[in-house]
């Protein structure tokens, strides 16, 4: 089961806008994350929270892919840790997750009812594309990312809604 939610009254499309259009004033989008710096934070049923550098994310096992998709329509190459590996890494296994982006969009992830879509291949959590980090801009620094590609029964509303770009915090519900 998925369920996600906006910010209300805006939609995602206007909020990545705004959002985009501060970044660029401020010069930041550009800027791929830095190594040490924290891209993502995984919060436990108990709610320690776990920090997730680039370099951290990168020393788990990696998994490529070229694929195209609705949003880049173009076929670019994603690399990155499998998301399931990065929920075991800090003891998750079963329940709800909801995946948080930094533009405050949210989708919660029943990982028994996707176990179709939660595979030893896919997804990843992108943190490259085409071998080099990417920024805000990019839809980066990280991306919940599926190989589309040679895959039709990936072209479904669940698996999209969880392909959720500028990840930022997975919370175990």
């Amino acid at each position: 089961m998925l369920t996600h939610s906006f910010c209300p009254g805006v939609t995602r499309g206007l909020a990545n806008l705004v959002f985009a259009t501060s970044m660029m004033v401020t010069g930041l989008s550009s800027l791929p994350a830095m190594a040490a710096e924290t891209l993502l934070t995984v919060v436990s049923g108990d709610g320690t929270e776990t920090a997730f550098t680039r370099d951290r994310l990168e020393s788990l096992p990696q998994h490529a892919f070229r694929t195209e998709t609705q949003w880049t329509w173009e076929e670019k190459e994603f690399s990155g840790p499998l998301l399931t590996d990065v929920l075991a890494e800090v003891g998750i296994s079963d329940g709800t997750v909801e995946l948080v982006a930094d533009d405050g969009y949210q989708v919660q992830l029943n990982i028994e009812d996707s176990a179709d879509y939660l595979t030893k291949d896919y997804p990843i959590i992108a943190t490259r594309t085409d071998g080099q980090p990417f920024a805000v801009d990019e839809m980066g620094p990280l991306w919940v990312i599926f190989p589309y590609d040679g895959h039709p029964e990936l072209e479904a509303k669940p698996v999209y809604d969880i392909s959720i770009w500028q990840l930022v915090k997975i919370v175990d519900k």
